[in-house]
């Protein structure tokens, strides 16, 4: 008995490798993201510089790149270029989502319809929780949203943004960060596939549609704001469809 008990000892000896010590670069970004999150940094806040990094981790600027890069694929940070240009804070958390939608529209498995059928899935839901749970803060930032597009009905690109940041606000007023993280992914994809298609006219239309909605929000009525979601989203399909069918030449 002793002997088998020793022969088992010995096959399960050097059955498992020591672990490798972490890599600088990973220990560096798990250090930012620590002190981002730790620190409650706000979106846009600026970290030090390349630069000064390097001198305070007392690593070279490559390490420092690597950490960073990290970083910007888990959406934590963005990266300017320019003289205006630095590390900034940015909880861009739906950015791994995003990256490997789209690593399935580029392999031809997920197409613009199944990102319509998951935002029609979502958004009425987050609509009509966010109808009952926005609060003053949320509905200020509705109300500059707003004041915003009506200085500038002349100006079809910057009613597109403002219309399009009236979904993701929509979102984060819901009160669930992952239906407004998964929303969040989606509705970029499917953003990034318009951005040519820009229109006065159904602009001014979406802007009227969604102060609409807003004004059943203000009423907390859940029902009637999914419904009206839903049927926004049905206009845009529509929209995106007869776009796609024009710039085919077809």
């Amino acid at each position: 008995m002793e002997a088998e008990i020793s022969k088992r000892k010995n096959a399960g000896e050097g059955m498992f490798r020591p672990l490798k010590k972490k890599r600088f670069s990973d220990q560096i970004a798990d250090l930012i993201q620590k002190k981002i999150l730790e620190d409650n940094l706000e979106v846009g806040t600026g970290l030090p510089s390349e630069i000064e990094m390097a001198q305070e981790f007392q690593v070279s600027r490559s390490v420092i790149r690597e950490a960073l890069r990290i970083l910007e694929i888990s959406g934590l940070v963005k990266i300017k270029k320019g003289p205006t240009g630095g590390i900034f804070v940015s909880y861009g958390y739906h950015a791994p989502i995003k990256r490997s939608l789209n690593n399935l529209i580029i392999s031809g498995e997920v197409t613009v319809d199944h990102l319509f059928d998951a935002r029609l899935l979502i958004e009425p839901h987050i609509a009509g929780q966010a109808a009952l749970r926005a609060n003053d803060e949320d509905l200020k930032k509705f109300q500059a949203l707003f004041e915003d597009s009506a200085s500038h009905l002349d100006d079809p690109v910057r009613l597109k943004q403002n219309n399009l940041e009236f979904h993701l606000l929509l979102a984060r007023a819901s009160g669930n960060p992952v239906l407004a993280v998964m929303l969040e992914s989606v509705f970029e994809l499917l953003t990034e596939r318009t951005l040519s298609f820009v229109d006065l006219a159904l602009e001014r239309k979406f802007f009227k549609i969604h102060k609409a909605i807003f004004e059943v929000i203000t009423r907390r009525q859940s029902e009637e704001t999914s419904r009206l979601i839903r049927k926004d989203i049905m206009d845009v399909m529509k929209t995106i469809k007869t776009f796609q069918k024009h710039d085919d030449g077809s």
